[in-house]
């Protein structure tokens, strides 16, 4: 064979294995997605069915002794914070 002849061949060996391999990735890909939304569609059909809707309890307001609590830490920090500067 000559020089020709063998770069013609390794440009057609190249070819095929570039085809080869992409098409491995692609189908790898595809049987990711695929995979996926097999997932999310089990997740959202096993969701639906499992948990009922429930009604968020009411809370009428805050009780005072949360609001000193916290008007009482917010306090603290900013003298904390004072001192230091």
């Amino acid at each position: 064979m000559d020089a020709e002849q063998q770069v013609s061949v390794l440009l057609l060996d190249a070819a095929v294995l570039m085809v080869v391999g992409m098409g491995v990735v692609f189908s790898f890909l595809m049987l990711l997605v695929w995979a996926v939304q097999a997932m999310s569609w089990l997740l959202r059909h096993s969701t639906e069915a499992a948990a009922p809707a429930v009604a968020a309890p009411q809370q009428a307001g805050i009780s005072p002794a949360v609001v000193a609590a916290i008007s009482s830490a917010i306090e603290h920090h900013q003298k904390q914070h004072k001192e230091l500067k």
